[in-house]
Formats: structure tokens, C-alpha cells, sequence
């Protein structure tokens, strides 16, 4: 058990998901907490990552994690962060 999920980093460290859905037009993204991490910061609470919908541009998004099973992976497309050059 990993214990409650109140961070971004603590998830991570759980390599678990973090399931945001519009509370709008109920889309659902997928995107892995580590690469969340690398972006709003390790210690940041749940609760308050807001994510703008990609469907309706809302902010009206919950956020729930969800732990990855390696043998039977999420159905769906996981976002992943893009490394760029320069």
C-alpha cells in the first residue's frame, strides 16, 4: 500500500496515473504522475493542479490517481511529456 495520494510526487513515486476528467463534457485524460511532476512540481497537492479540457477549454477538471497494473495496462491513450532540443 502506498498510502494516501496527497501529492503529485508521492503518486509518482507510486508510478501510479492521474485520471483527470472535465466536469463539463466528461472527457478523461490519462497522463502519468511522473511527467506531471517534472511540470507543476513534486510537492504540489492534488486538489490543485488544474487542467484545461481538450475538448470543451474548461478548468472545471478532478483529478484522481489510479495505480498501473503491468500486466493488464489502462485501455486508452496515456499522455506522455515530449523532450524537446534546442
Amino acid at each position: 500500500m502506498a498510502g494516501p495520494m496527497d501529492s503529485v510526487g508521492r503518486a509518482a513515486k507510486a508510478n501510479m496515473l492521474l485520471i483527470v476528467e472535465c466536469g463539463h463534457c466528461f472527457h478523461v485524460g490519462r497522463f502519468k504522475a511522473n511527467d506531471v511532476a517534472q511540470v507543476v512540481g513534486w510537492n504540489k497537492p492534488l486538489e490543485t493542479i488544474k487542467f484545461k479540457c481538450k475538448r470543451c477549454s474548461r478548468k472545471d477538471t478532478t483529478v484522481r490517481t489510479q495505480f498501473i497494473d503491468q500486466d493488464h495496462p489502462p485501455k486508452g491513450y496515456i499522455w506522455v511529456l515530449q523532450k524537446f532540443k534546442l
